[in-house]
């Protein structure tokens, strides 16, 4: 019972409302009923009623479908979701017609707090999917029209045959098998909604068309047989040709990238042909080139990049994957051939690179909306660094001065210096549910396996020195480099990683960030370190704040003194790199003010922990091995706070962060006190 009462306030303008609420007591619903659902089998009766919204109970079968739910509470909008949700039920089982009309709620009060509810189901018939029908509408006018058509028949009977055929007007390139491939059901079928769904997001991934529309032709009924609905899918596809230019924004960092304050701006262009045989393919051309500056060092133009790549995109699984695609039935699917050149002078270091190639044969399953699995079946990439004049005396030499160990040394003139093969087989799985630009809520989840550098080894013993291991092979043109016969060294490795982000929101202003990374590679073979650019690192503005790129680790191990001209050449980095990583951040965001300048201003104060370690095969210093008894106190931990400026397409950052305990000056809380913090800029969160 709900009442009011109004009293005037001592304004003549204004008066008070109160309402009197009397709630009396809850209304539980007593026995819950199925009625209506004679046709569906045992099996599918139980899967209705273990997914039902309205609790659970012990099922009585002996009169219909019903149960005695336990303390729970009448809700009107708690049975329209459990209407809602039998007819996507009911739909996927073949009960095409079935709508809201066809489910109706009977309520039986039964005392002054408790009532009985039957739920009153006519779905209706069972369908099969009848005849199919395409009509497709192209850009080009001038084309002829054309048909073509297939028949569907499974030998068994007439009520499992149907044909497929496609009209096409305007459009003169686009294969017959791109649309019969991207059915996820075929006449004959029983009817199931997801199908229809599942097939309409597969014609959009394909990226051909630009409009789908799949609605019902018309509906058959047979006397003896189970009815059945045909289907017309509408689509207009794009046109084929087209060519982009671009201006963009970079943040680099990387195996040869000496800061992450290094930001760039480029040029690009990209040519793609949306449909290149027929059959959906996606072919693309594209060429960038630019220029960086470092804003946390000296200022002025730091690195130059060039970069060309090409890639043969499919909307399905190709070799060898395509029966699985067959067999399974995925969310999307995609597989994609590509090679990639780069060109690249690094001024920091002396270094340029004249040659980073790449060809990567991969494979994208997407299981459910959040769930994907990534192959790379094939992935060989071939470098080859060459140095600037200058190279040995600013910094080859301020290094090696460092490092007595002969052992490290050879390494680093390796990393820098020696052109590289390698080659890896990967598996990724992915689950995603937060915004990747807004990351407010949700998570994301990526565990990497991965395999390297076996094609080289086996090319070396097989192929060019069969029966003998020289841990190189031939140099490949532009990828040979002047030394050591132009050969390029491998190095077989073994790869596992963990990265794992959580986004809480705790109400409309402040958002809790979580992230949790862990990592371990490992040498195989003869080789006792993992290749250069598959190593880990730490420190820098997307990771372990309170250090710059790739300055923490290994371990506890210190490769410099103060006084030693590598800190003010490299700024004490860790180019050794590392073979086991643990990272953790905890990072609260609060939008302090909205939509100033456009803009949304994020307050944010964050803590991170981390570092790198050399593995058990690894010949570098001691202090910088992985042991689980002290691994605890060589963790670098950092504290800070910042500001990021969000616009609805661009996110920046800038934070300042202090060292909390460095694992060089154990002992020492805040070793640097509040004086001198790291300054890092970004653009986007950093997790």
């Amino acid at each position: 019972k709900v009442s009011s009462e109004i009293q005037p306030s001592r304004s003549s303008k204004s008066v008070e409302i109160i309402f009197h609420v009397d709630s009396g007591l809850p209304t539980h619903i007593r026995t819950l009923k199925f009625a209506g659902l004679e046709n569906l089998t045992e099996a599918e009766k139980s899967e209705l009623v273990s997914d039902s919204f309205l609790g659970s109970g012990d099922v009585d079968r002996t009169d219909g479908l019903s149960w005695k739910p336990n303390g729970l509470r009448y809700s009107a909008p708690l049975l329209l979701e459990e209407r809602r949700r039998l007819i996507t039920y009911l739909k996927e089982q073949g009960f095409a017609v079935v709508g809201r009309d066809s489910i109706h709620a009977v309520v039986y009060p039964i005392s002054e707090d408790s009532l009985d509810v039957t739920i009153v189901v006519r779905p209706g018939p069972r369908f099969r999917f009848g005849d199919l029908t395409f009509n497709v509408t192209g850009p080009i006018a001038s084309a002829p029209e054309r048909k073509d058509s297939s028949y569907v028949s499974r030998g068994v009977s007439n009520e499992s045959s149907g044909s497929i055929v496609a009209y096409l007007s305007s459009e003169p390139h686009l294969d017959f098998d791109l649309l019969t491939r991207t059915l996820q059901f075929r006449p004959g079928d029983q009817y199931n909604q997801n199908r229809l769904l599942a097939t309409k997001r597969r014609l959009d991934a394909s990226g051909v068309f630009s409009y789908t529309d799949i609605g019902t032709a018309s509906t058959e009924f047979v006397e003896g047989e189970m009815p059945r609905i045909s289907q017309q899918i509408n689509l207009r596809t794009r046109v084929r040709h087209q060519v982009r230019f671009e201006t963009f924004m970079q943040q680099r960092n990387g195996a040869l990238a000496e800061t992450d304050n290094e930001l760039g701006a480029g040029l690009g262009v990209t040519y793609s042909n949306l449909n290149l045989f027929g059959g959906g393919e996606s072919f693309r051309l594209r060429s960038t080139g630019s220029l960086s500056v470092d804003l946390g060092g000296a200022g002025g133009f730091t690195s130059a990049q060039w970069e060309s790549s090409a890639s043969l995109s499919y909307p399905y699984l190709t070799f060898p994957m395509g029966r699985f695609d067959r067999l399974a039935t995925l969310y999307e699917a995609r597989s994609e051939l590509s090679v990639s050149l780069l060109a690249a002078r690094r001024d920091a270091l002396r270094l340029t690179l004249r040659g980073r190639g790449g060809l990567r044969y991969r494979f994208e399953l997407r299981h459910n909306e959040s769930l994907t699995s990534i192959l790379d079946l094939v992935e060989i990439t071939v470098s080859n660094p060459d140095t600037l004049s200058g190279f040995k005396e600013f910094y080859l030499d301020d290094v090696l001065s460092a490092i007595d160990d002969p052992v490290q040394r050879a390494q680093i003139i390796e990393d820098y210096t020696r052109p590289q093969f390698n080659n890896a087989v990967r598996y990724t799985l992915r689950s995603a549910t937060s915004d990747p630009f807004r990351r407010e809520s949700g998570h994301n989840r990526e565990f990497t396996a991965e395999i390297g550098g076996n094609m080289g080894r086996i090319l070396d013993g097989l192929v060019f020195t069969p029966g003998k291991i020289e841990g190189s092979i031939p140099g490949l043109g532009v990828f040979g480099g002047s030394g050591a016969g132009g050969r390029m060294i491998y190095r077989p490795y073994l790869r596992f990683s963990a990265d794992m982000r959580w986004y809480r929101p705790l109400n409309s202003r402040n958002v809790l960030a979580l992230k949790f990374f862990t990592g371990f590679a490992q040498p195989t073979g003869d080789s006792d370190v993992v290749p250069f650019d598959r190593r880990f690192y730490s420190g820098g503005a997307s990771s372990v704040r309170a250090w710059r790129l790739r300055e923490l680790g290994p371990g506890s191990a210190k490769f410099t003194s103060d006084s030693d001209s590598l800190v003010s050449a490299t700024d004490g980095s860790n180019i050794l790199g590392g073979d086991v990583k643990l990272e953790m951040s905890a990072e609260l965001r609060t939008t302090v003010l909205r939509s100033l300048f456009s803009a949304n201003w994020i307050f944010a104060m964050f803590v991170d922990a981390g570092n790198v370690w050399l593995g058990p095969r690894n010949p570098g210093n001691s202090d910088g091995r992985f042991r689980f008894d002290q691994f605890a106190g060589d963790l670098g931990v950092g504290a800070g706070f910042g500001l990021r400026l969000g616009w609805d397409y661009l996110i920046v950052r800038l934070d300042a962060a202090y060292k909390v305990h460095d694992p060089q000056r154990r002992g020492d809380l805040l070793p640097d006190g509040m004086r001198k913090p790291v300054l890092q800029f970004g653009i986007g969160h950093t997790f």
